[in-house]
């Protein structure tokens, strides 16, 4: 489904869209290879963009991340940004900081910058639909995320996510991913970036450029496909919404289940190249270090 218009606003220029994609991980080596293999079936779907370049924040990583980050990328446009950040606001904003290194300042105007996260799967048409947005005047898409592996938590928690979407869409509600957020990159310059806070950096991002007058697409036609780990990365973040959601009372009701549960035709293993150290220096492109 195309990308509605926004409500008096002009069309974009022609010419293409530039486009960083911006994943966070730490300690991801199982679960990544899968995300980044989804984010470049998404840019082999789009056709008339300009530069396309990955970035994956490896921060505080003590496992293979790096190398399994490396294996995937390989033919790709991308590099590894080795961070110790604190809180997930600064890692997402370091990859920010890295795209805006990547293209001369003069281009960051028609530069987009799409996140999504390690243990996240994007659809085929996830990029070509956030661009159409942007071609079409929006500043920002924020779109949903279902759960694609509940792991073993229980349908209790999965009914209680359900009901908590619908009472916060009857609020006039939709909640905010980092999963699945993209944002033109003068736009998040504008408000100062990502929020350095440890959770709710998206909800923060977007409430920013809603309050700076930036017209924000929030839309459940665009899901990207997450997990329900119980392992949290981000203290605060969805693992910890979940665990509150499972110890609630819930409605017992079949139909009360989450609402836009999807199944994504994603390979559930991804062949994994052999990766040999220099491969991984080569990707590296610099150390961030924040206190």
């Amino acid at each position: 489904m195309s990308a509605p218009r926004p409500t008096a606003r002009a069309r974009e220029g022609a010419r293409p869209w530039d486009v960083a994609m911006v994943v966070p991980a730490r300690d991801e080596v199982d679960l990544l290879p899968r995300c980044l293999a989804s984010v470049v079936t998404a840019v082999d779907r789009v056709d008339t963009t300009g530069r396309v370049h990955i970035l994956v924040v490896a921060d505080r990583c003590v496992d293979d991340t790096e190398a399994a980050a490396a294996a995937t990328l390989a033919c790709a446009d991308a590099s590894i940004v080795r961070a110790r950040c604190a809180n997930v606001g600064r890692a997402r904003q370091v990859g920010v900081d890295g795209a805006l290194r990547v293209w001369p300042h003069d281009r960051t105007r028609r530069l987009w910058i799409a996140m999504t996260d390690a243990d996240s799967v994007v659809p085929p048409h996830w990029l070509a639909y956030q661009l159409g947005a942007a071609a079409q005047g929006w500043h920002a898409v924020a779109g949903a995320v279902a759960v694609t592996d509940w792991g073993d938590r229980s349908s209790r928690t999965a009914n209680a996510l359900g009901a908590h979407r619908r009472a916060q869409r009857r609020s006039g509600t939709l909640a905010v991913h980092g999963a699945n957020l993209g944002v033109r990159a003068d736009a998040l310059a504008a408000v100062g970036g990502v929020p350095a806070v440890a959770h709710s950096e998206d909800a923060g991002t977007v409430e920013l450029l809603e309050r700076a007058g930036r017209p924000v697409l929030r839309t459940l036609d665009l899901v990207v496909g997450t997990s329900a780990r119980r392992s949290r990365r981000a203290p605060g973040g969805f693992s910890s919404l979940l665990d509150r959601l499972g110890a609630s009372p819930c409605p017992s009701d079949p139909h009360e289940r989450l609402d836009h549960d999807v199944l994504l035709d994603v390979p559930q293993h991804t062949p994994q190249r052999r990766v040999v150290p220099q491969q991984v220096v080569d990707l590296v492109t610099e150390q961030h270090v924040v206190a």
